[in-house]
């Protein structure tokens, strides 16, 4: 009876089951890391757990807006979150502290720290698919001056606040926006000229800096890599020679120690032994496979992998192209955000502040997934109820 008036049938069960284990997972190696080294009085598990139980509520909250009042609410979620990385960009350091040279979070009494540039990811997804959802309802035959018409739209409202970001700094962060609109980008059927730009200069871009690196490395290292920030240097350096930069590699290195010492079923629960520096965080998955294994790393991949695929198949479902669009951004910007996380940890891509989604500690990243994890959910309740007003969904 209880179940029925909260409507918990309408939540997909899937999804549901694939979060508790990821909830089971996090807070247990969390807990584990935290038992092996010392982190003060703090109970970083205890913690994930109320961040979890807080990610349940707000998905639970999101999956009863429909996709008309989602369209409704993306501009104004659009202007609040690109107002408080404004904000955050000009506060004075006693409510937004520099921490290990970013600038990315509030620091909010009792509420803790909360990281803009996670939130305005929402507010990415849900505009960007309203901007194509309009464009395409207005314009209905193809021109390359549609499409470069509605690439500038995009450019306009996104351009500036990804700015902010990428000088808090957070190039990570950028990264998953890109990708989550290339991916919306993807669903329409763009001009082939257009399409044909947008693939040759990213890839032009990447075999001059491969040609070079080969050819010139010493241009790379002096001219090219100085240009950027000495985060961003340090960490560029170390993963392209590590044997040569310590220092720079250091945490990326104890990760690569990690990670191999574990073997195929690993040392178990509380056996790890290395130190790697945000184990907890974003090193997270280094902690599963020293002490799990290559078994239990390769099972969370499954688990990553089944969520993805059932976002996938909510938004092909979908009979609301707006809704499609939003699947189709956040399933790329997740895997994109959990292979270069993992990517990092193996050494196989440069370090970046990036978590691991719904395993990382932190409220964050875990808030804002979880509320475009309800967004999904409306997604697929959207289409359930579109026969003869049957609750039925699949």
């Amino acid at each position: 009876m209880l179940g029925k008036k909260l409507r918990l049938h309408e939540l997909d069960k899937m999804i549901i089951i694939l979060l508790g284990i990821l909830c089971g997972v996090s807070i247990l190696f969390i807990f584990s890391t935290q038992s092996s080294w010392h982190f003060g009085a703090q109970n970083f598990a205890l913690k994930q757990g109320i961040n979890y139980i807080i990610g349940f509520i707000l998905l639970y909250f999101f999956r009863f807006l429909d996709l008309n009042q989602l369209r409704t609410l993306s501009w104004p979620f659009y202007f609040f979150t690109a107002l408080s990385l404004v904000i955050l960009a000009i506060a004075p350091e006693s409510i937004a502290p520099n921490i290990l040279g970013a600038k990315r979070w509030f620091s909010i009494p009792l509420l803790g720290s909360i990281q803009p540039s996670e939130f305005f990811r929402i507010a990415v997804i849900l505009i960007v698919a309203k901007l194509i959802f309009e464009h395409k309802e207005k314009h209905l035959s193809q021109s390359i001056q549609g499409d470069f018409l509605l690439i500038g739209k995009i450019l306009i409202v996104i351009l500036i606040p990804s700015l902010l970001v990428y000088q808090q700094p957070d190039t990570g962060m950028v990264m998953l926006y890109l990708f989550a609109i290339l991916a919306m980008l993807g669903m329409v059927k763009l001009h082939k000229a257009v399409v044909t730009i947008g693939i040759l200069i990213p890839m032009l871009l990447v075999s001059t800096i491969v040609f070079l690196f080969l050819v010139k490395p010493e241009l790379i290292y002096d001219d090219i890599i100085p240009k950027l920030k000495p985060h961003q240097q340090e960490r560029i350096i170390g993963w392209l020679d590590p044997s040569g930069n310590s220092n720079e590699s250091f945490q990326s290195s104890r990760s690569i120690l990690a990670v191999g010492t574990g073997g195929l079923t690993g040392k178990g629960l509380e056996g790890g032994n290395v130190y790697v520096p945000e184990k907890h965080t974003d090193f997270i998955f280094a902690s599963i496979a020293e002490e799990g294994g290559f078994l239990t790393g390769s099972v969370v991949i499954l688990l990553f992998f089944l969520l993805i695929v059932r976002i996938i198949d909510i938004g092909i479902k979908s009979n609301d192209a707006y809704g499609t669009y939003i699947c189709a951004g956040l399933a790329l910007s997740l895997t994109i955000q959990i292979v270069q996380n993992i990517g990092m940890v193996e050494g196989m891509l440069p370090v970046k502040g990036i978590a691991l989604p719904f395993l990382t500690y932190g409220g964050s990243s875990l808030f804002s997934n979880m509320i475009l994890l309800g967004i999904v959910m409306s997604v697929r309740n959207t289409y359930g109820h579109q026969f003869f007003g049957s609750s039925k969904v699949s």
